[in-house]
């Protein structure tokens, strides 16, 4: 996130219904993304961009490392094209209809669910963990 202040605003307290108190957040200031990631990269971190592109593989195909951080765009204009060049792999969201796009929270919720059912199955991830 890049500012944590923003945890201090109702309306984040409000919408997060205390998830912020039981997940590790990060602050990261947006001019400091790129370096960020690239330090993550060089810890063994795979950078997942959730972005369609010629190059991209279809979710359902997709088998996420364990190491995995997910790189989403901005509304309307994607992932920057910076980032693009950086990332280990483009994954999207298959769809039906004439409308190729989601909204960035609603991509977010798809492939955090997506990662956590293969870590479950692969066993490495316990969901009855605390």
């Amino acid at each position: 996130i890049g500012n944590k202040k923003v945890m201090e605003n109702k309306l984040f307290q409000s919408v997060s219904v205390t998830a912020e108190k039981w997940i590790d957040i990060e602050e990261v200031i947006p001019n400091e993304l790129y370096a960020y990631l690239c330090t993550l990269q060089e810890q063994g971190y795979s950078i997942i961009g959730v972005e369609q592109t010629s190059q991209s593989t279809s979710l359902e195909k997709y088998e996420f490392p364990t190491k995995t951080v997910l790189l989403l765009g901005r509304e309307k204009t994607g992932i920057p094209s910076q980032f693009i060049h950086m990332l280990d792999h483009c994954v999207e969201i298959p769809q039906l209809g004439l409308v190729r796009s989601l909204n960035v929270h609603v991509s977010a919720a798809i492939m955090v669910w997506e990662y956590t059912r293969q870590q479950i199955l692969n066993g490495t991830t316990d969901v009855n963990k605390e």
